[in-house]
């Protein structure tokens, strides 16, 4: 048998390529979110930055999230450059979109995010648990916990605790939550001496993003059966988008491997327009049609498998609860204001 050599596998890749750009051109523009605010983690690239193009096209006032204020204002022109200068209703471009800086694993960074959305809108209908990091070797935040977990779940934790007043002003509101099929890589979660570093454990980087991953899938069934009881007009769903090219959660691989893949990847993967589909159906769709706490992969919901379950998400939620506090307790330049905002987060949900 004669394989293709790696010529000819990049000619077929950036063909695929040329193709896909050519499926993904936009339709004719639709304002089915006109006056809704929309607010995304992540959103510099990838699934986050299109997605931000997606909403603002369709008419909502975006809330952009960066860690660096030069990549910021690029997606910025980025989203900017989807739609019409104005939209009637919706308000300017420089009212529809808006940019924060926050560095998600730092708590402090966090509160003060929270806190200046508060004071920018007032009101969430859509917020996009997006912000992820992939095959990072063992690393601990500032905070004091492992870099995938803190990342991908226990910063969403903390934010939705604090946005929740936000998402109740809005009529029907919607938390979404980014996952993957590699939950199905992790049985259960480690231990919190191990997510926390007191305790060593047999760490790999593909396992410990699995465990993030089941973790938000976890996650999503815990807070919606609390919105249920307490708060009926908020809904959250995990959103499975699929191996997705185009983003930079790979950005820990060598480059040179990334390189040697990228054909194979054009072949297998989905491009960004697809991937954000399960996002856009679960923002627009009625709710008659989803079920609070499911998954997600584009219009349809899937079944998650044994190890999300009830018992395993209320114990994910009472270490993320814990994880809080021991964060919290070793932080001594915590502010008075910050600390009341600590304990107003705990109580809004137990």
């Amino acid at each position: 048998v004669q394989y293709p050599d790696y010529r000819t596998l990049s000619k077929l890749g950036a063909l695929i390529s040329s193709y896909g750009r050519l499926m993904d051109m936009p339709t004719d523009e639709d304002e089915s979110m006109r006056g809704k605010v929309v607010l995304i983690t992540g959103s510099t690239s990838g699934l986050g930055l299109h997605s931000a193009k997606a909403f603002y096209k369709r008419g909502a006032i975006v809330l952009l999230t960066c860690r660096d204020h030069v990549r910021g204002r690029s997606a910025i022109e980025a989203v900017k450059g989807t739609a019409k200068g104005e939209s009637e209703g919706g308000g300017t471009e420089a009212e529809r979109i808006h940019l924060f800086e926050v560095e998600l694993t730092d708590y402090q960074s966090l509160l003060t995010f929270t806190q200046e959305v508060a004071k920018t809108v007032q009101k969430i209908d859509v917020v996009i648990c997006n912000a992820g990091v992939m095959g990072l070797p063992f690393e601990v935040s500032r905070e004091g916990v492992e870099r995938h977990f803190h990342t991908n779940h226990l910063s969403h934790f903390v934010m939705i605790n604090q946005l929740l007043p936000l998402l109740a002003a809005a009529p029907s509101a919607r938390i979404l939550v980014v996952t993957s099929g590699l939950y199905k890589g992790a049985d259960r979660l480690p231990s919190l001496k191990q997510l926390m570093a007191e305790t060593t454990w047999d760490y790999e980087s593909r396992k410990a993003y699995a465990v993030s991953k089941l973790a938000n899938c976890l996650y999503v069934k815990a807070l919606a059966r609390r919105l249920e009881a307490t708060l009926p007009t908020v809904s959250v769903y995990a959103i499975r988008p699929g191996f997705v090219r185009g983003t930079e959660l790979g950005r820990e691989t060598h480059w040179l491997l990334r390189k040697v893949a990228s054909p194979l990847i054009w072949l297998v993967s989905r491009s960004l327009e697809q991937g954000i589909t399960g996002y856009v159906h679960c923002a627009t769709a009625s709710k008659d049609e989803l079920r609070s706490g499911g998954l997600f992969f584009d219009q349809k919901e899937e079944e998650y498998t044994e190890a999300v379950s009830d018992e395993e998400s209320e114990h994910l939620w009472r270490v993320s609860l814990e994880m809080e506090e021991i964060i919290v307790r070793r932080r001594e330049t915590l502010t008075d204001e910050e600390r009341r905002l600590f304990q107003e987060g705990r109580q809004r949900l137990q």
